[in-house]
């Protein structure tokens, strides 16, 4: 058995690859964890068994080489390439790691020395992820005019200057940060422990003896921990909003393409695409079908519904609340800021497209059959808190709760449409409001 963090994962007899658990098959799982029907509503589809082998696959030896190759290619184009190519290979940059995570995960029930680099890879993107937030929350504390005028004169800082380059109450929030951060990287190794796993496996659907399952639980952990960190540093400030006000920037119509572009492919290798599912079964392992008719007027009417009801009724509701209550609710000024140059016809489309299929396939299709539904919708939430207060994350929750069950009840594609209506109307409501100011 795979018992602890150093123990190469079993082999396929012991843990098939290709045959993972199945925690949605008719039956309620422990802790009370309902079934989730899957795209056909017969569960989730599996591939044939492979016969088990010495070492990995020719495929998959050539595809882990492949997707080698291409990484470390985009490595080196982002510290070469300019313009437009150098924004979308970082973009990219920001996908491919965990999609690397992934085939590494899968190759390793193969092969032991594919155990070793994804233990390897795990490490690195545990420090990739825990520099990020402390550099966030950095940036957020320091006055980089302060910074930028100390560099022009060429002095070592001294403790006055210092005092200078870092804003009122940056200690506090960098000790927050650094303790804040130790405590998610302790959390997210604790779930390479069977005993961990087999705890957590009694209120989510997972698998612990499942290195595939071990693997993402443990990265998902620490993405989910190191998320919330800048925002309970900063007390409840989100940095991307701290940080609108020094870039006039903010997102473009291009980027969110971009986005979509890396997250498609990124979720379709962590599903296990060319290592071990073919297309279509890495379509129906997503929720992924052809809707019919009825689940499209559906999605449409659900999404309209559920944008009106937000607009109207979450969103004032919890913001008043906030407001009686004290608390500090999202910089709306900033956040439309970010959103300036998508507030267009063209913009509602693009993120109705991007966010409903992306998030839908990443969140409902891939982590949901796996972790659950509260569990999934909680990283689904904290991949938006660096840029929303805690107010609108309470909203995001709870639209991604609606999402979740309706990808429960029929499949990935109805909750996907119903997404991108829903930011669809969002922000054409948006552009009509932006209309009559002006």
């Amino acid at each position: 058995m795979n018992n602890s963090i150093g123990t190469a994962p079993p082999n396929e007899e012991e843990n098939p690859l290709i045959q993972p658990y199945q925690p949605y098959m008719g039956q309620a799982q422990p802790g009370g964890v309902q079934p989730v029907p899957q795209a056909s509503g017969e569960g989730d589809a599996v591939p044939a068994p492979i016969t088990s082998q010495a070492g990995m696959s020719p495929r998959s030896r050539a595809v882990s080489i492949g997707i080698g190759v291409v990484s470390l290619f985009l490595i080196v184009a982002a510290f070469v390439v300019k313009g437009e190519p150098e924004r979308f290979v970082t973009v990219g940059l920001q996908f491919v790691p965990l999609a690397i995570l992934a085939a590494l995960a899968y190759a390793a029930l193969r092969s032991t020395t594919a155990a070793v680099f994804t233990y390897v890879w795990l490490a690195i993107l545990m420090l990739l992820l825990v520099l990020n937030s402390f550099i966030l929350v950095l940036g957020v504390v320091t006055n980089l005019e302060a910074v930028s005028a100390v560099q022009a004169s060429g002095t070592r800082p001294t403790m006055e200057t210092l005092d200078e380059i870092f804003k009122p109450g940056a200690g506090d929030a960098l000790l927050w940060t650094t303790l804040l951060l130790i405590l998610s990287v302790l959390v997210s190794l604790a779930m390479l422990l069977r005993p961990v796993r087999v705890l957590m496996s009694r209120i989510i659907p997972i698998d612990p003896d499942n290195f595939v399952h071990k693997i993402g639980l443990s990265i998902l952990t620490l993405i989910l921990f190191t998320s919330f960190v800048p925002l309970i540093a900063l007390g409840g400030r989100p940095p991307i909003l701290e940080l609108i006000s020094l870039d006039s920037v903010g997102l473009r119509p291009v980027d969110l393409i971009y986005q979509f572009v890396w997250t498609i492919p990124a979720t379709l290798v962590a599903a296990g695409w060319l290592i071990v599912r073919r297309f279509s079964e890495v379509l129906a392992r997503l929720g992924m079908v052809r809707p019919s008719l009825r689940q499209v007027l559906f999605g449409v009417g659900a999404g309209i519904a559920l944008a009106v009801v937000a607009r109207v009724g979450l969103d004032p509701g919890i913001n008043s609340l906030w407001k009686s209550l004290g608390w500090q609710p999202t910089n709306v000024q900033a956040f439309e800021k970010l959103l300036s140059q998508l507030i267009t016809p063209l913009g509602a489309v693009l993120i109705g497209v991007t966010a409903g299929v992306g998030e839908e396939m990443a969140i409902r299709g891939l982590l949901q059959p796996r972790i659950g539904l509260i569990a999934s919708n909680l990283v689904f939430t904290a991949v938006h808190a660096l840029q929303y207060g805690v107010d609108a994350l309470l909203s995001v929750f709870i639209i991604g709760l609606v999402l979740g069950v309706i990808r429960a009840k029929s499949n990935t594609t109805t909750s996907a449409i119903v997404h991108g209506v829903y930011d669809f109307v969002l922000i054409m409501t948006s552009v009509f409001v932006a209309g009559q100011a002006g």
